[in-house]
């Protein structure tokens, strides 16, 4: 179960900066295009890493994992948001907005979403976290993060 929280921390850890370098040219250009796009894309890729971190849970009740996933996901995205949005950027009135909420609700469903729709196939693609998982997501978000460290020093 460790071993599945962490991979769960590191797939919301990149989805979050992954999600901020897509968005931070649109959003900086035109707040309108960022939020539309924070509406589209966001929710596909936050998607895509909840339902790789529910073909990987091993507990007999994926409704569990849902719950589980639905907690790191929302907590991992609050405390990165401070973080960014607050500490780094100093601009907590960009954080609090309604898209803001409209995102974290979104988070906290998504998993109980795809488990109604995806059951099935969520239980046929069953797998086992393997080092190659962390390494890959790893990577991809360390990658994420020093860009949008790039993107922050340039502006």
């Amino acid at each position: 179960m460790k071993k599945w929280i962490l991979y769960n921390l590191i797939v919301a850890f990149t989805i979050y900066w992954t999600g901020n370098i897509i968005l931070w040219y649109p959003w900086s250009t035109n707040e309108s295009l960022g939020i539309t796009l924070m509406l589209t894309l966001m929710p596909l890729l936050w998607g895509y890493g909840i339902y790789q971190c529910l073909i990987r849970y091993k507990g007999k009740n994926i409704i569990i994992g849902s719950v589980f996933t639905a907690l790191i996901m929302l907590v991992s995205s609050v405390i990165l948001d401070y973080i960014f949005f607050g500490l780094i950027r100093g601009v907590f009135y960009d954080l609090y907005k309604p898209t803001t909420f409209y995102g974290y609700g979104f988070l906290v469903t998504l998993p109980f979403i795809e488990f109604l729709i995806l059951k099935k196939m969520i239980l046929k693609n069953k797998r086992s976290i393997v080092f190659k998982d962390f390494v890959l997501w790893g990577t991809v978000g360390l990658t994420s993060l020093v860009i949008q460290i790039i993107l922050l020093l340039d502006s």
